[in-house]
């Protein structure tokens, strides 16, 4: 080898040292491959003298995945690729596995053009793969942990004022990759405005003093124009003068969690303003460290300073009544101790200012996996005023509002409590004392409620200052009183009582105007009786009372079981009285009414009559006022007047007379305070065509004065439809002589109880000859009623009294019979009037057959009164005395 040559090889070895790269030349020719000493270095062989080798040296210990690469670029030199090549591939290393090489290459022609050799070189690049490896390693994990987080990457180069959006930041949003340019522009302007000052502030502060992580949160408009929260995260990327060159950072989609901040802030929001307006205090007990949080509104309303430490438990059971300590710490105790999970209580609790308040809690137990409680909180409401609204309730709703005693209820309770008692030990009788005041409703509707409520007010606190201690006395409804008397078991003693109470009522009542005296009925039922319930007890004292009142009133009465019986009775008959209308069983019975002067018939008095399916011919004191009491009385009476006038009409087409026959129809005070009786009327003489003269109403004196002005109102209309009135029963009730000239009556009907023997009286004979002086002055006829001698009726005709009846002349009789004695007097007199015959005072139905007349002391039935049953005597002697009629 020349000295050249041999100049030149070592010169080239000394270059690829210099390089750490080794040569390889692969002679087609021959298929012999030279390989510098470095390239057997780096593929592992022991180093040489220079060589030629075979192509499996080399590509034998090429790595699998690589040799098919490596083979395709060396044969496509050989093929005719005149363009360099490069590629990478790992070989077989001896002493540390793989290597990494970069090969590179270009063919070698000859003069024909043909390739004869492949010339290059091979590079160890094992540590900048490894490096690689380990970048894409972290690129991938970086990748992988940013798909994760959901972020989207951007990478700001602030020298080209360019970003890189990557994909996942662009679907973020709802674009696809080709949507987006690389602008700022794309970022900045989805911004909301509200939110770009601050992104761009935070920015700005990263390129003026950049190097620090940086965080903000803004809105975002995407793809749909939609709002959109995103959280940006970020650095910036600093030069060796630590100036910005990038921003580089991520940017992930927190919408969803801001619209759960939003929906819990709200939600907090709600339960602090359900709290405030709830005017609730809140607590929070961790059981395990024993403290408790007490809320600003806790203490307040404890009236507890807001500079005073809480957080213990004695903080708050320390306030706690001891009365009310017991049953809260039980209430825990049983929240621990089960598997409930809510607390509610109340309890009182005493006020920084002294007083003591009652407070609501609620609370909720929060359990560990132990199903232990860890943790207690909830609320506490202050409901004094509830409860002291709930005391009232149950106090009003067992005592009386006006006078403050206890009502019906709670002395019913207690009665019952003394039956149970009674039953169980059989300890003390005991008795129920009802007080009814007398005429109140009077008082009540004459002087106003006002008075009313003085007189009930006054009453109550003189019965309590005179009932014995111990004893309930309660007020169960307007006007009645009621005294549950301990340990009386004897009805005098129960009636001594019984006198104290009626005696503290009677004294007077000073009023404005003078005094008022009322007086009291009291009824007394004994537990010794036997009851079953407070209710039966509490009624037969009513019973009692009731007999007290029917008797008079201003007295007491014990019961006995009569009254029971009684009351049944009463009930039966109500009852069936109220379908005796409907099943037609009511009727009309009639009465003649007698002119004195003539001995002639000249009318009628209707009365109610009631044919008992089963008792026969119910006498009207039995059925009458209990009609009254129950308000049938006004449909009876309707009745009775159409039934009456209709009657009229059939007698006086059938027995026709100058002077018709006149008809009397009594009116009870209801029909006259409540019904429509002047339309009814009207209606009457309209439908009947009778001459409204001969028509008479007859009024009580004592309803005429529970209202006179507004009688003599009702009245003048009535008056004004040209029917007769008449006062019944004059002289009995409380009459005014100053109204009497005022109320257009036309009759004064004198009653019975004057008439009676009013020959033997002289103090009868007396007031019956000044009512009919009295009637002839005013101008009105006088009607006496039961009449029963002739004595009686000689005395009546002396003083010009105009007319009468009674059992003298004729029963109450039903229609059938008034017919027969009408066609009798018809026959002997004919249609003459009155005032053309002078038969004197001889009555002719006396002479012509017997006839009943009851006994002397027996009630008279012209009226609503009971009659009894009378006993038949002989009148067909002739009347001895005679006189000439009288006229008036």
């Amino acid at each position: 080898m020349s000295t050249l040559l041999q100049e030149l090889i070592e010169r080239y070895e000394l270059a690829e040292k210099a390089g750490n790269e080794g040569v390889w030349d692969w002679d087609l020719r021959t298929d012999t491959v030279y390989l510098s000493a470095r390239f057997l270095e780096l593929i592992g062989l022991p180093p040489s003298v220079a060589t030629a080798h075979r192509p499996n040296e080399w590509l034998g210990r090429v790595h699998p995945e690589d040799i098919d690469w490596l083979n395709a670029c060396l044969k496509g030199q050989a093929g005719g690729m005149p363009l360099p090549f490069h590629m990478e591939h790992r070989v077989r290393s001896e002493d540390s596995g793989w290597r990494w090489l970069l090969c590179r290459g270009v063919a070698v022609d000859n003069e024909d053009g043909k390739p004869v050799r492949l010339v290059g070189s091979i590079a160890d690049i094992t540590d900048r793969k490894l490096a690689e490896q380990c970048l894409r390693q972290s690129e991938e994990r970086y990748a992988l942990a940013a798909a994760a987080s959901n972020d989207g990457l951007y990478d700001w180069d602030l020298r080209t004022d360019t970003i890189y959006y990557s994909l996942r930041w662009k679907s973020l949003l709802g674009f696809a990759e080709d949507e987006i340019s690389d602008s700022p522009r794309e970022w900045l302007d989805r911004v909301h405005p509200d939110d770009l000052i601050w992104l761009q502030a935070t920015l700005d502060e990263q390129l003026q003093a950049g190097g620090k992580p940086f965080q903000i949160e803004y809105r975002m408009a995407d793809a749909c124009v939609q709002t959109r929260w995103m959280v940006c995260r970020g650095i910036a990327v600093l030069d060796e003068e630590s100036k910005p060159l990038r921003l580089v950072g991520s940017q992930a989609d927190i919408t969803d969690r801001k619209t759960t901040e939003q929906q819990l802030r709200e939600s907090e929001e709600r339960y602090a303003l359900a709290a405030r307006a709830a005017n609730d205090g809140l607590w929070d007990w961790r059981v395990d460290t024993k403290e408790i949080f007490y809320s600003p509104r806790w203490r307040e309303m404890l009236g507890i300073a807001p500079n005073i430490t809480l957080n213990r438990r004695s903080d708050w059971f320390s306030r706690v009544m001891p009365e009310d300590l017991p049953d809260f710490k039980a209430a825990l105790n049983l929240l621990y101790h089960s598997d409930r999970t809510h607390l509610e209580h109340e309890f009182r609790m005493r006020h920084g200012d002294g007083s003591v308040r009652w407070y609501l809690i609620r609370g909720a137990a929060v359990r560990d996996a132990n199903n232990i409680i860890a943790r207690l909180a909830g609320s506490m409401t202050d409901i004094t005023l509830r409860k002291r609204a709930e005391l009232q309730l149950r106090f009003d709703a067992l005592h009386d509002a006006l006078t403050g005693l206890p009502n019906r209820n709670l002395l019913l309770d207690r009665i019952g409590q003394g039956l149970d008692r009674l039953r169980r030990t059989g300890g003390h009788h005991f008795g129920v004392l009802l007080i009814d005041l007398d005429r109140f409703k009077t008082v009540n509707d004459s002087m106003g409620t006002t008075v009313g409520d003085l007189v009930l007010t006054t009453t109550a606190a003189r019965l309590l200052r005179v009932r014995r201690m111990g004893d309930t006395l309660a007020r169960i409804s307007a006007d009645e009183f009621a005294v549950l008397i301990e340990e009386v078991g004897e009805p005098a003693a129960a009636l001594a009582l019984a006198q104290r109470m009626a005696d503290a009522v009677c004294r007077p009542f000073r009023m404005a105007d003078g005094e008022l005296v009322m007086t009291a009925s009291l009824g007394i039922a004994l537990s010794v009786t036997g009851y079953e319930s407070a209710d039966e007890m509490l009624r037969d004292a009513s019973l009692a009372m009731y007999r007290a009142k029917s008797a008079g009133g201003a007295r007491s009465e014990v019961f006995d079981t009569r009254l029971r019986q009684h009351a049944l009775k009463q009930m039966r008959l109500d009852s069936e009285l109220r379908t005796a209308l409907e099943r037609q069983e009511l009727c009309l019975f009639y009465q003649p009414i007698i002119a004195l002067g003539t001995g002639r018939v000249h009318g009628f008095e209707a009365l109610t009559r009631w044919r008992h399916p089963e008792r026969g011919l119910v006498p009207p004191i039995e059925f009458i006022p209990l009609a009254e009491e129950n308000g049938l009385i006004v449909p009876l009476g309707r009745w009775a007047l159409r039934e009456a006038t209709q009657q009229l009409a059939v007698w006086q087409w059938a027995y026709p007379r100058p002077v018709p026959l006149s008809m009397a129809v009594n009116v009870s005070p209801r029909q006259f305070r409540d019904d429509d009786l002047i339309a009814l009327v009207a209606k009457v003489l309209d439908d009947h065509k009778i001459p409204a003269a001969s028509l008479k109403l007859e009024i009580t004196e004592g309803a005429l004065m529970q209202d006179p002005e507004g009688s003599e109102q009702a009245m003048r209309a009535l008056h004004d439809l040209g029917i007769k009135l008449a006062i019944d029963d004059f002289g009995t009730g409380y009459s005014s002589l100053s109204y009497l000239h005022r109320f257009p009556a036309d009759t004064l009907k004198i009653d019975k109880s004057f008439v009676s023997e009013l020959t033997r009286r002289r103090e009868n004979a007396a007031i019956v000859h000044v009512v009919s002086t009295l009637a002839a002055i005013l101008g009105m006829d006088t009607v006496a009623e039961g009449i029963e001698t002739q004595e009686e009726a000689e005395f009546l005709l002396d003083i010009n009294c105009s007319f009468g009846q009674g059992y003298l002349f004729a029963r109450p009789m039903p229609a059938p019979e008034v017919e027969a004695l009408m066609s009798r007097e018809h026959d002997k007199y004919g249609d003459a009037d009155d005032d053309g015959v002078d038969i004197g005072m001889e009555w002719w139905w006396t002479k012509d057959a017997g006839h009943t007349i009851p006994e002397a002391t027996g009630p008279e039935a012209t009226g609503p009164e009971a009659t009894s049953t009378p006993k038949t005597v002989a009148t067909n002697a002739p009347v001895t005395k005679k006189r000439p009629r009288t006229s008036h």
